[in-house]
């Protein structure tokens, strides 16, 4: 807050002897003494807010004009969306800078990382008929980060991927996206309920070992899964 000295000037210190000027002097003094120390216009408030950092908005946030759920909902966030913080805290109330000021919204309704994608893919569910709740979370997490990524392989043959709890995420042979979407999955595997990964001949099976396998050679890119990732989950182990 800017600060201003409320000291009236000296000469409109009250004399032993006043006069009608001497009078409307020393109160014209005091009415400007009392206007410096108002409340902080909003420009004033906004060049005080410094951004410190950035939040992703976990859910559809209300943006509040001061840290209680009574003050009046000046705007909305979409789930997704990034907001500038400012690192100042009122309880359960985080203050973000919204459209270049000061504003607040709920703590908890923000997060350092991108929430998963939990949404119908844009390029369509077909590959999610048959698929198991957590199965079905890998597929729109996965198209949500990496829309490039088009192509799935869902419920065939027989095994994981006839239960339902498998799913191809077809990236082409050569692709050094693969690399990237296995790390997204493995960094996330609680949260999707995901057993093991397999990816460019390597197995991933946290269970039974923290670190990347080679597996045989079975032949061709698609059997050696050098053009996809696969991903098999518990099924519903997610909740």
């Amino acid at each position: 807050m800017v600060s201003h000295d409320g000291t009236a000037p000296a000469d409109a210190v009250a004399q032993p002897k006043q006069d009608l000027f001497a009078v409307s002097s020393s109160q014209k003094s005091t009415d400007i003494s009392r206007s410096a120390e108002r409340a902080p216009l909003t420009n004033e408030a906004a060049a005080e807010a410094k951004v410190t950092g950035t939040r992703y908005a976990v859910q559809a946030v209300d943006v509040h004009a001061a840290a209680q759920g009574s003050s009046p909902v000046l705007a909305k966030v979409a789930s997704g969306e990034t907001v500038d913080i400012t690192g100042v805290t009122k309880g359960e109330w985080a203050q973000i800078i919204h459209k270049g000021l000061p504003r607040w919204v709920e703590a908890k309704s923000l997060a350092k990382e991108m929430p998963l994608g939990t949404s119908p893919c844009a390029s369509g569910s077909s590959s999610e008929r048959g698929l198991r709740p957590d199965t079905i979370k890998v597929h729109r997490a996965v198209c949500a980060k990496f829309p490039s990524i088009v192509r799935y392989g869902g419920v065939s043959g027989r095994g994981e991927h006839a239960t339902g709890q498998a799913i191809d995420i077809m990236v082409g042979t050569g692709n050094p996206i693969g690399y990237d979407v296995a790390a997204f999955l493995q960094e996330h595997r609680a949260e999707l309920g995901i057993e093991y990964i397999i990816w460019h001949q390597h197995i991933w099976r946290p269970a039974t070992s923290g670190a990347w396998r080679s597996m045989a050679d079975r032949g061709g890119a698609t059997a050696n899964h050098l053009d996809h990732v696969h991903v098999t989950t518990y099924g519903n182990a997610a909740g």
